[in-house]
């Protein structure tokens, strides 16, 4: 079986994969989406190929948590990329979109610790070799599940190259990056704050913190001169630290504390002296501009600290508890830090050193993981020195080498990169890629290895003499590699030189610092080169009231229980009607995905009838000299859709490529061409039966656009246009064992069948018919009657576009008698109206009950009064203006609006059935 014109065949499996000749009225999309995507990975359709002669197109997919399951965030972004990948492969690239998950450090310990609780173990009992080998047991039990549910959303991944950061090849190139910008004094060891999280017991990066604010206290606690001769008070929300003070710093230019400065103060409860220092870095007006110093627990602090060379004490530890050791008072050694700040607010107003206490508004630090309050420790981990790799990684998005879309993120990026701080990338789990740091126990020396060491490089002790770093890298070291790694580095593979730099890279915006930046620097760094060319920033799906989705509030929705509701086609097309230079923060919609399911079936119902004028028919393209004007109005229309379509994906316009294609099928192609063609293939069966043939084209031009339509909506919705495609006849171009539509080439517009003259004269038409169905709307004219139609034209052309065009207006508008002139009176109770030269009258006497319509518009006409009267009521209230929320006002507006507008209609047609 080929898989397409160009390429050579491919084993396919020889078992049936017929599909099912849609005869049923609706779409069956799970029967369908079920057996398609069983086809497409029996016969590896996705796997990837080279082909030297062809360009290249490829793609990284932000490699997903090993512990997570599909999110909306995943479908839309998987989408956004499947739409591009299934493009450019029938464009004739050679697409590689490389697939894979990331180890999760924190995330993936956390779980399987959860799971080993309830069985009454832990890790500390197990040890790290026993761990490590249980989370290595879950992630091969659980770890691929969400790239299992990825299929049901239709994506095209190179299947067979799914990666996983550790694999032995991904680790090797890790650590070959690791050693590099070891060796180069990139990456040092430092004691300095971090972000410790009590419950993960691990350093986080600023990055993983996420902030918020919340009601709290500001304390103001009496700090009394050493020698008697006054006090300070000094405010803080954190009194538990107050242990860890060294100094209390007032502002060198503060005139309340400037006789202070250089003497000591005692520390409260526990007396131990300590100075008063004169720093700018004190706010004068918080507070009471007097602040308390305590380097080892706040990294501000710490700065100050480290400029007065003052000591840096701990007090509180890994596990969020006061230490027990010289700092500290008996009575909270071991005791949580907030029970902590309850008793020592409470002894504090037992010594009468506490002034006031009053309500303050906190801002909090909270792990992204578990959301445990940070705490701020002293503690060594190991950093990367970033302003040297910042700089290049900053250069190519300020000459557009590297170019975000929507543009306005590059802003985002580069205000990070240009105020970077050296990167914490150390973790202390035991889950990841443990850091190739060993230090000899003989001589001490400390270096770094790709491999483990088999003896000392300095004095040559055995390997036994050598201890490996206990802590892991940050999960987004090795994500940083993502895009090279994945192709083979630090090896040149073939997969290297044909597909890096990658294309283009699709994510949310909240990871740009987080990965982004560091895929850039890492890229150039290691491969001297940018790592792709284009960063899509894709919309955050909201709930429909605006809010963040969250499976903890319970306001998460499941794009799987979407998918089954309403399907996965109608998934996509929603989620690339949405693109990504629109609102980035988007709501959830169920209607607007309940309108795609209708189009669907649309689409679905369109191929029923084209397969039926088809059957036995033999494409053999469309004669020109033979077109109606319909057929040449809907040709133009779809090769002014196709140039349209190479101009929106090129720019990735996803939703205007998705709205013109949706109001293509659905308008011009369903609504207007299939009903002309019912009219077309009627005369053209009569002209058969009467002379033996018929030299119209009506089946030609349904094959031509409804084939080409279903290959230019496939990169959208892959599962229905297979399974029509290939019960379309096609031309002697595919084979008749081509593969599959993914492989068949994108439609491209043809400039021999661009027809101004046609499209202009069928929109006239078109015109015509809508303004006599609006007539027959508004006066409730029953849809089974025949409605007399009067025609006044002044103008020839159009007069005789109208005489051409009558068949369709009388079948498409149910116009009979349909009379058409240039002069005419019409009668006095008639509905009119205008298009362009023209007058439409539709005659009302003898179609509606005249008396009966007039009450209803008056009983009509009653109603609506009341409800603007109402409306008007409440907007004259001042109190409903000033307080209602602004979005409320704005509907009652709308509604107004409305209501306005549905009362002069009923006045208009009152006004016509009372002429006489």
């Amino acid at each position: 079986m080929a898989k397409s014109s160009t390429t050579e065949g491919s084993s396919i499996k020889e078992e049936s994969n017929e599909p099912v000749k849609p005869s049923s009225n609706a779409f069956d999309w799970k029967e369908v989406e079920a057996r398609w995507t069983a086809y497409w990975h029996e016969n590896k359709l996705f796997n990837l190929e080279m082909n030297p002669d062809r360009p290249n197109f490829s793609v990284a997919l932000p490699p997903p948590n090993i512990t997570g399951n599909l999110h909306m965030g995943h479908a839309l972004n998987g989408t956004l990329q499947d739409v591009l990948i299934r493009l450019k492969r029938m464009q004739g690239y050679n697409v590689l979109w490389q697939p894979g998950t990331d180890h999760a450090g924190i995330a993936t310990q956390m779980v399987v610790e959860r799971k080993l609780k309830k069985e009454g173990l832990n890790r500390h009992k197990m040890g790290r070799e026993a761990f490590t080998a249980k989370i290595w047991e879950w992630r091969n039990q659980y770890g691929d599940h969400i790239m299992e549910q990825y299929k049901r959303i239709g994506v095209s991944f190179s299947w067979d190259r799914v990666a996983f950061t550790m694999d032995e090849s991904y680790v090797r190139s890790i650590y070959r990056a690791f050693v590099t910008l070891y060796k180069e004094g990139y990456i040092y060891r430092g004691n300095r704050i971090t972000n410790w999280c009590p419950s993960c017991a691990t350093s986080l990066s600023d990055l993983e913190v996420e902030h918020d604010e919340k009601k709290g206290h500001l304390y103001c606690i009496k700090y009394q001169l050493e020698d008697g001769s006054g006090e300070l008070i000094v405010a803080t929300t954190r009194p538990e630290t107050l242990y860890g003070d060294v100094a209390v710093a007032v502002h060198p230019e503060d005139d309340r504390y400037k006789a202070f400065v250089g003497k000591n103060v005692k520390l409260p409860i526990t007396n131990r002296a300590i100075p008063v220092i004169a720093d700018a870095y004190v706010e004068r007006e918080f507070g009471t501009g007097a602040l308390k110093i305590t380097p080892a627990h706040d990294a501000n602090d710490f700065e100050v600290g480290a400029r007065h060379k003052l000591p840096q004490p701990t007090v509180i530890d890994l596990k969020g508890k006061l230490l027990a050791n010289e700092f500290v008072p008996d009575f909270l050694h071991g005791v949580d830090r907030f029970e902590a700040r309850k008793q020592t607010v409470a002894k504090l107003e037992e010594t009468g050193l506490l002034t006031e206490s009053r309500d303050y508004t906190v801002g909090l630090s909270h792990c992204e993981r578990c959301q445990t309050v940070i705490e701020p420790l002293l503690s060594d981990q190991w950093y990367l020195s970033m302003k040297e790799l910042a700089q290049p990684a900053i250069e190519v998005v300020e000459e557009q080498r590297v170019q975000f879309i929507p543009e306005r993120y590059s802003s985002s990026y580069l205000d990070w990169m240009k105020n970077i701080r050296d990167w914490c990338i150390s973790r202390q789990l035991w889950w990841g890629h443990r850091i190739p740091v060993w230090t000899c126990s003989k001589c001490g020396t400390v270096d770094a290895y790709e491999e483990a060491p088999t003896s000392c490089g300095k004095c040559s002790a055995p390997g036994a003499d050598l201890k490996q770093d206990e802590d892991v890298l940050d999960t987004w070291f090795s994500s940083a590699l993502w895009p090279f790694a994945t192709l083979g580095w630090p090896d040149e593979t073939k997969e290297m030189k044909m597909f890096f730099p990658t294309t283009i890279l699709s994510t949310a915006r909240e990871i740009i610092n987080l990965w982004v930046a560091r895929m850039i620097f890492t890229s150039l760094k290691f491969t001297k080169t940018i790592p792709f060319k284009h960063v899509l920033i894709h919309p955050v799906i909201q709930t429909e009231d605006g809010k963040r989705m969250s499976k903890s509030k319970g306001n998460s929705i499941d794009p799987l229980d979407m998918i089954d509701t309403y399907g996965a086609d109608a998934n996509r097309f929603w989620f690339t009607s949405v693109g990504i230079k629109g609102d980035q923060d988007v709501r959830f919609r169920a209607e607007k995905l309940d309108e795609y399911k209708r189009f669907a079936n649309k689409l679905w119902n369109a191929g029923r009838f084209v397969l039926a004028q088809l059957e036995g028919f033999e494409p053999k393209g469309v004669n020109p000299a033979h077109l109606t004007l319909a057929d040449r109005w809907i040709l133009n229309r779809y090769n002014v859709l196709l140039d349209l379509l190479q101009m929106y994906f090129q720019d990735y316009d996803f939703d205007k490529a998705a709205n013109q294609l949706h109001d293509f099928t659905w308008s011009a192609f369903c609504d207007w061409y299939v009903e002309i063609a019912k009219i077309q293939l009627a005369q053209e069966a009569q002209a058969v039966a009467q002379t033996g043939e018929t030299t119209g084209q009506t089946r030609a031009v349904l094959q031509t656009i409804f084939e080409g339509l279903l290959r230019a909506l496939h990169p959208i919705m892959p599962f229905i246009t297979e399974e029509l495609w290939t019960k379309v006849p096609k031309s002697s171009f595919f084979p008749k064992d081509f593969v599959s539509i993914m492989f068949a080439p994108y439609p491209r517009p043809d400039e021999n069948l661009i027809d101004d003259d046609a499209e202009e004269k069928m929109e006239f038409l078109m015109r015509v018919i809508r303004s006599i169905r609006n007539i027959r709307q508004t006066y409730n004219v029953p849809a089974s009657a025949e409605a007399e139609v009067m025609i006044v034209c002044q103008d020839e052309d159009e007069m005789k576009c109208l005489a051409d065009g009558a068949m369709y207006i009388e079948r498409l508008a149910k116009a009979s008698p349909l009379d058409i002139s240039m002069d005419c009176s019409p009668p006095s109770m008639a509905a009119c109206e205008a298009v362009s030269s023209v007058n439409i009258y539709v005659p009302l006497a003898k179609l509606i009950d005249v008396a009966k319509s007039k009450d209803k518009l008056n009983v009509r006409k009653q109603s609506i009064e009341k409800e603007i009267a109402k409306v008007d009521s409440q907007l004259a209230n001042p109190d409903f203006k000033s307080k209602a929320p602004a979005d409320k006002v704005a509907k009652i507006e709308a509604q107004l609006t409305e209501l306005t507008r549905q009362l002069e209609s009923v006045h208009a047609q009152l006004k016509v059935l009372e002429a006489s």
